[in-house]
């Protein structure tokens, strides 16, 4: 129960989900499901990225979406990488 253990990936795979697909759960909820973390856990990878620039938003992080670094980061992923995200 870490927040080490969701990636920025991860995080960046999930905003993109939330985007293209229109997912109707929150970014949390997803990560919480995707990595069999805590939602608590799973917002302050959210915040993480945030600080790195991965993840842009307006009035709340939940409603937030990918920045050019985080769309780069899923770019440059290989496919394996995208595998591992979602075990």
């Amino acid at each position: 129960m870490a927040r080490k253990d969701v990636s920025d990936l991860q995080v960046c795979f999930v905003y993109w989900l939330r985007s293209d697909f229109h997912f109707k759960q929150w970014p949390e909820q997803i990560l919480s499901t995707i990595t069999g973390e805590p939602e608590k856990v799973c917002f302050r990878a959210m915040e993480r990225a945030y600080d790195r620039d991965l993840i842009e938003y307006g009035m709340s992080l939940r409603a937030g979406w990918l920045s050019d670094k985080g769309r780069e980061l899923l770019s440059n992923a290989s496919g394996e990488d995208l595998g591992r995200t979602i075990h």
